[in-house]
C-alpha cells in the first residue's frame, strides 16, 4: 500500500469534506464557497518547544460566546480542545471557514483565507502527547497585516476546576492582505 501526505484547504461558508477513495489515489487542493471579500495569506508557526497542534480551525467573524462561556468553554470548543475534532465547532459557528491541518512540533504553515469579515479567530487543540485540555488561540484583525501572538490556555479538566487559564505564548499568526 502506497502512502502519501495531502494538504488540503477548506475555504468558504460551508463546511467540506474530503475523503479518499481507493489507497493509490491524489487528492487535490480544495477550494470551496467563498468568492467574495478580500483574500488574505495567512502563516500559523507553533512554538511550542516539544508539542504540536491538531486540526486548526480559522472562522471569521466567529462569535466567541458559541466558544467560551462564562469562565469556561462551550460543548463543541470542549469537542475541538480535547479530542482534536474542530468539526462541531465548525458548524455551530458557520462563516467563512479554513482548516489547514495540523502543525508539528516548530512547524508552520501557510494558507489562504478569503472573507468578507473584518475579524477571524483561529483555535487548535495542543496535541496531549505531555499535557492535556490545552488549545491555542489567536484574534485577527484582518484590517491589520503582521503578527499576532498565538496565545495557549488550559481549560482545567485534568485539575477539575474546568475554568479556562492562560499558560502562555505558544505560536504566531502572520497576516498579509493579497
Amino acid at each position: 500500500m502506497k502512502k502519501f501526505t495531502q494538504k488540503i484547504v477548506l475555504v468558504g461558508g460551508a463546511l467540506a469534506t474530503a475523503a479518499l477513495i481507493g489507497a493509490c489515489g491524489s487528492l487535490p487542493v480544495a477550494n470551496v464557497g467563498q468568492t467574495a471579500g478580500k483574500q488574505y495569506t495567512i502563516t500559523v508557526k507553533n512554538t511550542l518547544p516539544k508539542e504540536r497542534f491538531a486540526a486548526i480551525l480559522l472562522v471569521g467573524d466567529a462569535d466567541d460566546g458559541k466558544i467560551w462561556v462564562g469562565k469556561y468553554v462551550s460543548g463543541e470548543a470542549h469537542t475541538q480542545f480535547t479530542t482534536g475534532n474542530p468539526g462541531p465547532l465548525a458548524a455551530q459557528l458557520g462563516g467563512d471557514q479554513a482548516q489547514p491541518g495540523k502543525l508539528p512540533v516548530g512547524g508552520e504553515i501557510t494558507f489562504t483565507f478569503r472573507t468578507t469579515a473584518k475579524k477571524a479567530r483561529l483555535t487548535a487543540m495542543v496535541h496531549p502527547d505531555f499535557t492535556p485540555d490545552n488549545y491555542v488561540t489567536a484574534l485577527l484583525d484582518l484590517d491589520k497585516e503582521g503578527v499576532t501572538t498565538l496565545n495557549r490556555f488550559d481549560i482545567g479538566d485534568d485539575e477539575k476546576r474546568k475554568t479556562v487559564e492562560l499558560v502562555g505564548p505558544a505560536g504566531t499568526v502572520t497576516l498579509r492582505a493579497n
